[in-house]
């Protein structure tokens, strides 16, 4: 998938949530609080492996090149800052990208462990569905962290990419040929 595509899942994901999120704040009777809690535990089972691609890269070889730019190509010292920008980003990305996964998964487990509601206890129900809304806000936090993290690499990257359009190599195509 694409980062656009994985921004607009979890966009899709986040807005599936909200809404079971509003019907368990809806509903009361013990019998709609058990179908909800059928189709949480359906639909949690798949939450983390939705978004398990976290961006792609490596920092380290990134700063690595912005430094071997940065020391033997004069004047491209704000490609080299780009490309900084855009390590600086990944890491970050990956980061936020694991704590959303981390997020998802833990979610998913809650998700498994609610209690049914097979009585008609209104108590009981009330307290599985607080439950249940909790699961889904760190679902939704989950999903929230890993579209931060891909927007940014996607933003860096965009950045980068328009950095290296000022960039042009010369008619003979040799590196002595770059200018700025």
């Amino acid at each position: 998938m694409t980062a656009r595509e994985l921004i607009a899942l979890c966009e899709s994901r986040i807005n599936a949530l909200s809404r079971t999120r509003q019907a368990f704040e809806h509903s009361g009777a013990p019998e709609h609080v058990d179908g909800l809690i059928d189709d949480l535990r359906v639909t949690a089972s798949g939450w983390d492996t939705a978004v398990s691609r976290p961006p792609e890269g490596d920092p380290v070889a990134l700063r690595v090149g912005a430094r071997t730019v940065r020391d033997g190509v004069p004047g491209f010292g704000a490609v080299a800052d780009t490309l900084e920008a855009y390590a600086s980003a990944l890491e970050s990305g990956q980061a936020r990208h694991a704590v959303g996964a981390s997020q998802l998964r833990a979610a998913r487990q809650r998700a498994a462990r609610l209690a049914e509601v097979r009585d008609a206890d209104p108590d009981r129900a009330e307290v599985t569905s607080r439950a249940a809304i909790a699961v889904l806000d760190v679902a939704c936090a989950g999903y929230a962290s890993c579209q931060d993290a891909y927007e940014a690499v996607r933003d860096a990257e965009q950045a980068l990419y328009a950095a290296l359009s000022y960039v042009r190599v010369g008619p003979s195509g040799h590196r002595s040929d770059l200018r700025v």
